[in-house]
């Protein structure tokens, strides 16, 4: 594989040689600069040259240097996680670069294709930095680099952070290009700093672009600094007699085209990988390509961050219940987005989206066994026996004149469940109940026998469902109606594709505001978890709709 000056190649062996070849008779030292992310070395101890053939490490190690050829070994699993790059250089003693001929470096590993750089250099230098592998997601890579110094190997040490015990000797007179490193082409960069548009060292007057590993062929203009002329084109904005300039109207056509495809490709990262990660990032690099501000992503971010979150909260409770990891996701999401939008007044509306979170988690937490204790002088109940819960609650009798209503209250304990009514009162053991549930505002109790079962009317049947539940689960050891539990899990591919169907809104009353999987023939009447038989509704909707099919 050849590679040109600033071009770069993947490199996939463990232990690499690195081979100098020319075709004079000068001598040309290799060097090795371990680097951090610094740019510097931490100790001399990283600079491998002839007077110290070998790091302590192992990492590096220079095998020959001869006249037309010199090697290095470079074995990269050696390598201290510290070190985030590692600088080949060269340096002459007599004369210059421009006098070693057909100067090429090859990289060979085991198995694996050898990347060929041929050095031009037709400057007077004296040092010059050839190549060097960086780390880039984990991975190791080459890039050829071919800058160079007039000031000989000590100037190159010096750059990279090797003290320099003896005196500099006095240069002999050179231009001025070799007062600074040498750029045929466009200042280097480490390769950690981020893709932007750079200053060209060749033209101050214009920017080049540098992708995060390299530079591109990409050219911008640069404008002075005016309120009445557009940074990104260079065109005369219309001044107003008040206030300040409007857009240009030039770029302002480009500008809301290219917002609109990125709007969408940043809900379509959002709802894959969300706000983080390659793509997340790729969102700002595409902007700042562009030269459109980043405010103007941010405002666009804002009601697809709500949106999204709104997302996650209801596919969280599409099974009724709230796993930590879960809330972490939430909570995560929230932190990445605050970073990159300014939420504003929509603020409000994420402190309630977290609050149904947490309420979420705390009623799973209940369900999974985590009660509590309730201490009342009036409550006589079995000696070795806990009370959970004590609450008013109103029976509800269907009858074929209507339905019956009958005021108490519900008592649970680690026992039985018992509804003391102002009549009759029903009292169960856990043994004889299947299951409990919170369904359009009541509880709902089914049971093996008649009596007991039913619906309830209480204040807050989520949560004491949840611990009615929770008791049941403990009195049967955490064993469940068979295959409840699963018939009550959506998928998450169903759950998208009923998200993309109903366009993330209910479909009674369009609302996008607390919004919930609902099975349209409900699961107690045999209904199905399938796309046909859900549908998205906000909460009022779906107590309004109750058991109705």
């Amino acid at each position: 594989m050849k590679l040109v000056r600033g071009g770069n190649a993947p490199v996939t062996a463990s232990t690499v040689t690195v081979t100098l070849e020319w075709g004079s008779q000068c001598e040309v030292d290799p060097q090795a600069l371990l680097l951090t992310e610094t740019g510097k070395i931490r100790t001399n101890d990283d600079f491998v040259f002839y007077n110290a053939a070998k790091h302590p490490t192992g990492a590096v190690s220079l095998d020959e240097s001869a006249v037309g050829r010199a090697k290095l070994t470079v074995s990269l699993t050696n390598v201290e996680g510290i070190i985030s790059r590692i600088v080949i250089s060269g340096s002459v003693d007599r004369g210059s670069f421009r006098d070693v001929s057909d100067l090429t470096l090859t990289v060979q590993g085991t198995n694996s294709i050898p990347i060929l750089f041929e050095v031009d250099q037709p400057d007077a230098v004296t040092a010059i930095v050839l190549g060097e592998f960086y780390r880039r997601n984990g991975a190791w890579k080459f890039r050829a680099v071919g800058q160079g110094w007039a000031s000989g190997l000590r100037g190159l040490a010096e750059e990279f952070g090797v003290e320099v015990d003896d005196p500099p000797a006095t240069p002999p007179p050179v231009g001025p290009s070799a007062l600074e490193p040498n750029y045929a082409a466009p200042q280097e960069y480490p390769p950690h700093m981020e893709p932007a548009w750079y200053p060209d060292s060749i033209d101050s007057n214009r920017l080049r672009w540098w992708n995060g590993a390299t530079w591109t062929d990409e050219i911008r203009q640069v404008f002075p600094v005016d309120p009445a002329i557009c940074e990104r084109c260079g065109r005369a904005k219309r001044v107003p007699r008040f206030g300040t300039p409007p857009p240009c109207r030039w770029c302002e056509s480009d500008v809301n085209g290219f917002m609109e495809m990125w709007r969408s490709q940043a809900w379509q990262v959002l709802t894959t990988s969300g706000p983080r990660g390659t793509g997340w990032n790729e969102l700002w690099i595409a902007l700042r390509f562009q030269r459109i501000h980043e405010t103007s992503g941010r405002e666009a971010l804002r009601p697809l961050a709500i949106g999204y979150l709104e997302r996650m909260v209801a596919f969280a409770f599409a099974d009724d219940e709230i796993e930590q990891h879960e809330l972490d996701s939430f909570q995560q999401a929230v932190t990445d987005l605050q970073l990159a939008v300014d939420l504003g007044v929509a603020q409000s509306r994420v402190n309630e989206l977290r609050q149904r979170m947490l309420r979420g988690r705390s009623l799973t937490q209940v369900r999974a066994g985590e009660l509590p204790r309730v201490q009342r002088s009036d409550l006589h109940l079995e000696a070795d026996e806990t009370p959970y819960i004590d609450v008013n609650a109103v029976q509800i009798k269907y009858t074929a004149s209507g339905p019956r209503h009958n005021s108490g209250r519900i008592i649970g304990s680690s026992k039985k469940f018992r509804f003391v009514g102002a009549g009759a009162g029903t009292e169960l053991p856990w043994a004889k109940i299947v299951s409990i549930a919170s369904e359009y505002g009541n509880i709902i109790i089914s049971a093996t026998t008649a009596r007991g079962g039913g619906t309830y009317s209480v204040p807050d049947p989520e949560y004491v469902a949840a611990v009615l539940e929770g008791a049941l689960r403990i009195a049967k050891r955490l064993v469940l109606a068979p295959g409840q539990r699963d018939t009550r899990s959506i998928p998450p591919n169903i759950k998208a594709e009923v998200w993309q169907r109903d366009g993330g809104k209910c479909c009674q009353c369009g609302d996008s505001h607390y919004l919930e999987f609902d099975h349209v023939i409900p699961l107690s009447r045999g209904g199905a978890t399938s796309v046909g038989n859900l549908q998205i509704l906000c909460r009022r909707c779906n107590l309004e709709k109750g058991a109705r099919i």
